[in-house]
């Protein structure tokens, strides 16, 4: 999968899976990342053995996407996971949602400090959103570990992209939300 999008701005971006070449760019992504956003982001740590280990996986539950500019530096990066982890199962089962498990996945997105708010999220999350349609069983996305109350911004985007709340947890000394999109919910 590979497509262009353009920007507001008129910038041409490349979006596409990560590959294994990647890894230096994925470092150096994560490396420029401020520390809010890592806070934001809980997936897996950003240090270069993580980045090997992901650029290396051969067979995975996840599709990693990213978002390369001109200079083919990645500025955004995005996770589909088959199914969902336990927290999320438990946090669903908490609030009387029923679900089967095969038919979700879950989702964790991170743009660049320099890139957010410049449509490049919407445009990504749109790619990866139809890709899922097309080319997998799932029928809903639950965020991955939730997103933060306090980040605003990120529930906004969330509602903007037809999430729904479904319930919120503490965690880490933080009030969090899960949300959850119906793939097939045209409403």
């Amino acid at each position: 999968m590979k497509e262009t999008i353009i920007l507001k701005n008129d910038l041409s971006i490349i979006v596409r899976e990560l590959q294994k070449d990647d890894q230096e760019q994925l470092y150096n992504y994560f490396s420029k990342l401020s520390a809010a956003t890592k806070s934001r982001f809980g997936p897996h740590p950003f240090d270069r053995d993580t980045v090997r280990n992901i650029c290396n996986e051969s067979a995975s539950d996840i599709i990693r996407y990213v978002a390369v500019n001109e200079h083919q530096e990645i500025i955004a990066y995005m996770l589909i996971k088959k199914g969902m982890n336990e927290g999320e199962q438990y946090r669903l089962r908490q609030n009387n949602v029923a679900f089967d498990e095969s038919l979700f996945c879950t989702f964790a997105p991170s743009v660049a400090d320099a890139w957010q708010s410049s449509g490049l999220g919407s445009a990504m999350y749109g790619i990866i959103e139809n890709d899922i349609r097309i080319n997998t069983p799932y029928k809903f996305i639950i965020l991955w570990g939730g997103v933060q109350a306090s980040n605003e911004k990120a529930v906004r985007f969330y509602e903007k992209q037809g999430f729904q709340y479904v319930g919120s947890f503490w965690y880490d000394g933080k009030d969090n939300y899960d949300m959850i999109k119906n793939l097939y919910n045209l409403g």
